[in-house]
């Protein structure tokens, strides 16, 4: 078993956590003038207005239900920051899970273009994913 312990991190104040309108917004991410690579031959304006709607919920993944602000150690096998064993190199099938603050879970499998994942990611957020 491998572990990776987080520090350093920013608190986000409960004032946020309880708005809305927050929880769709994105205070991690870069932005999109900073993001070169993201459909750079689309107009600037479309490249602006979707880059809204890329992520939403990102800040309620994050932060409301997800861990990000917290200091904590995570848990699992290695190595342990991975969420997807095909983002390895080179990529792998199969099985990787964690414990998030040793007790939340994060599990996914992937087997060729097959991919699934549900809990809490090594790096704090929650998510689910299915891809076929």
């Amino acid at each position: 078993m491998d572990s990776y312990t987080f520090t350093d991190r920013v608190k986000q104040p409960w004032y946020k956590k309880i708005n809305p309108i927050w929880w769709f917004q994105n205070d991690t991410e870069q932005t999109v003038d900073q993001a070169s690579w993201y459909h750079p031959d689309w107009p600037e304006w479309r490249r602006k207005l979707m880059w809204e709607f890329r992520n939403p919920l990102q800040n309620f993944r994050a932060f409301v239900v997800g861990v990000q602000d917290k200091n904590y150690t995570v848990y699992g096998k290695a190595p342990v920051l991975t969420v997807q064993r095909n983002d390895l190199a080179p990529p792998e099938d199969g099985v990787q899970y964690c414990f998030v603050m040793g007790f939340l879970p994060f599990w996914s499998y992937c087997k060729g273009r097959f991919v699934f994942y549900i809990g809490w990611q090594p790096t704090g957020f929650f998510g689910a994913k299915l891809n076929f």
